[in-house]
């Protein structure tokens, strides 16, 4: 981090399938309430998101991964519910939500997401990881399997192709971390957590009872 008072930049990473409209949200709050403080945003792969962290490169990490290096400091964020992303004509979309065994007979594709010990052993089936929710979005709709992604990124890929449902036994969800090295230590990279915080309550005031 720059150590000037008049002027910092913060170089925040992202991994595959974190961007969305609440992180918009929370880089417009910066520059409206610390026009000063510039926060660069890079999306890059998880293990070079925490390779990153810790050799200085970003100052500031998000991603969906819920176990980090105990030298990181992990502030959780915003929660998404997960669902399946199913092609337009898929015979799956007969389901209001999906049962886990249905999936069974299908590549179950997603893309750097945490998944709870528990909905693993419900999904019961081998995973294949991409690199990026745009990959994962076109091998579902060319019909090369189905994904498991944040409900919202799935909505907003409907015209890819692919379709939202949720998975049975739900509602299932997966949270964002806020993540920086646990030496740096600064008033500026403070209140930036401070803002992702306030965001994240916002959202949280916003959804159902049962979120």
């Amino acid at each position: 981090m720059s150590t000037s008072q008049a002027s910092l930049t913060f170089k925040l990473a992202a991994s595959p399938g974190v961007l969305s409209p609440l992180l918009a949200n929370l880089l417009a709050l910066q520059r409206a309430e610390e026009p000063e403080t510039q926060v660069l945003l890079e999306e890059v792969p998880s293990e070079e998101l925490l390779h990153g962290l810790a050799s200085g490169r970003y100052d500031f990490g998000i991603t969906w991964m819920s176990s980090v290096e105990p030298s990181l400091h992990s502030q959780p964020l915003w929660r998404e519910e997960l669902g399946i992303a199913v092609p337009s004509r898929s015979p799956l979309l007969a389901h209001a939500a999906i049962p886990s065994e249905a999936l069974r007979h299908y590549p179950l594709i997603q893309t750097c997401i945490a998944l709870s010990d528990d909905l693993l052993r419900q999904l019961d089936c081998p995973l294949q990881d991409v690199s990026s929710f745009e990959l994962m979005a076109v091998l579902v709709a060319a019909g090369y399997g189905v994904g498991i992604a944040p409900r919202s990124r799935i909505s907003q890929a409907h015209d890819w192709g692919i379709v939202w449902r949720p998975l049975a036994g739900g509602p299932h969800s997966t949270r964002a971390q806020l993540l920086r090295a646990g030496s740096k230590q600064e008033p500026a990279a403070d209140r930036f957590a401070e803002r992702a915080a306030k965001i994240t309550a916002t959202d949280r005031s916003n959804r159902p009872d049962h979120w």
